[in-house]
């Protein structure tokens, strides 16, 4: 077991997980390896000299990562750019999600006109090695020359039902949507990128937080259930994750308390920015003045079936809540600027998930039992309030708060070390956290 960050290091030579936003993940049963991919992000945050066309970190064991490089083709990099005579073109890429077919490896990734914009484009690229080079098979979804009551062609995910093949996508505007493909060829099955397909979450009417983006599906076997993961909030601090689910790969995805995610719910909040103490967490030496200030904005993440361990995890992107890493934007509202892939566990509890408050370290994931003590607690109420912060509570053996929580061994990210770590759900619905420091 270890603690597999490094916080104020920013150099992915030294610290893998610096840098990665919008992380997706795969496990490659040819290499036998685990690999992530992500949006561009170059320059100072890597403190390497790199391009553009979607970075890989590569792992053996899920918890020890290597940076690669960017894995599309130069040809498929001048190609997803190309925005036409009229339109500069696109500065990097976003979001993807690779996975193996059993012939071939496909990535599909977006490209925006310009960030924040409706108008972008979903490519497939394939390879026949998981380290590329990746070339563009066609353009999956197309929402250029649409407004913003629509869907925008960003953020795309895969969901296999059964033979059936479908793409997961959108971002604000008009909402997530799911669209069939082609099993074959990973395209339009229509053979149109510019069909939309079906909306499976929206926003309520205002007033109403940023959202829903950065969406995911996945299938549950044990529990019968399809459950969509998306992200609300403001992406540089107030950013959370929350789930819905449904017995159909189409939807309609509820919340607990039967609320459609089309519009008259943000689904259940399973994560969102918190604060354990902390004594002794890895740090680098990249800011001088460094302060543990907690983790901020967790989201746009994607659920990962682990075969090897027969495992469910989370990965997402994470943001450090230092001061020295805090700026206000034109809006008045502040951003944390440096952003780490984390990997937690995930379980299901009475047919939801819920993730474990540390990442995973390598960690036996066997269920613990209960042990009394001052326990730290945080409670994610569903609300957009910031930062949660934890608050000691003595506990005994036998409290109620441990009847239907998870129990795990846990690496100490705050402190070092291992600590004993519990995941549950309120009466309410609230996700709850905690931790208990074992001397």
């Amino acid at each position: 077991m270890k603690i597999p960050l490094i916080l104020n290091e920013y150099n992915v030579r030294r610290n893998a997980p610096a840098g990665a936003h919008d992380p997706g993940m795969m496990y490659d049963p040819v290499t036998k390896k685990y690999y992530s991919y992500c949006t561009d992000a170059f320059g100072e945050m890597l403190g390497v000299r790199d391009r553009i066309g979607i970075p890989v970190r590569y792992s053996d064991d899920l918890v020890d990562f290597t940076y690669h490089g960017s894995v599309l083709s130069e040809k498929a990099i001048a190609q997803g750019r190309d925005n036409g005579r009229r339109y500069a073109a696109t500065r990097s890429f976003w979001a993807p999600f690779v996975e193996y077919t059993g012939a071939e490896y496909r990535m599909y990734y977006s490209a925006t006109r310009a960030f924040g914009s409706s108008e972008s484009r979903i490519w497939l690229a394939t390879s026949r090695d998981p380290l590329g080079p990746f070339e563009n098979r066609g353009v999956v979804a197309d929402t250029w020359g649409t407004d913003d009551t629509l869907p925008n062609a960003i953020d795309p995910h895969i969901i296999r039902d059964g033979e059936r093949v479908f793409l997961v996508y959108g971002s604000f505007f008009g909402g997530i949507f799911i669209k069939e493909l082609d099993p074959a060829t990973g395209l339009s099955l229509d053979g149109d990128p510019k069909s939309l397909g079906k909306c499976i979450s929206h926003r309520s009417p205002p007033p109403h937080p940023d959202g829903p983006e950065g969406a995911s599906v996945c299938y549950v076997p044990e529990t019968g259930y399809f459950y969509l993961f998306q992200s609300y909030g403001w992406l540089g601090d107030t950013y959370d994750i929350r789930v819905g689910r449904s017995s159909s790969v189409t939807g309609p995805y509820l919340d607990r308390r039967g609320r459609d995610l089309a519009g008259s719910s943000l689904g259940e909040k399973l994560a969102g920015s918190y604060r354990f103490k902390a004594s002794a967490p890895r740090i680098g030496q990249a800011e001088a003045g460094w302060e543990w200030g907690g983790l901020r904005g967790p989201g746009h993440g994607v659920p990962f079936y682990d075969p090897v361990r027969d495992a469910w995890f989370f990965v997402h992107h994470i943001r450090d809540g230092a001061a020295v890493n805090r700026k206000l934007e034109k809006d008045g509202r502040q951003s944390f600027r440096r952003f780490y892939m984390m990997v937690r566990p995930m379980f299901f509890l009475d047919g939801w998930p819920v993730f474990s408050p540390e990442p995973f370290g390598g960690e036996d994931l066997r269920e613990e039992k209960p042990v009394g003590g001052r326990w730290e607690i945080i409670r994610f109420e569903d609300m957009f309030d910031g930062q949660k912060t934890s608050r000691e509570e003595v506990l005994q053996a036998d409290d109620p708060l441990f009847q239907g929580a998870r129990l795990l061994r846990c690496p100490d990210l705050e402190n070092g070390g291992q600590c004993l770590c519990l995941t549950t759900v309120s009466g309410d619905g609230s996700a709850i956290w905690g931790k208990l420091k074992e001397e």
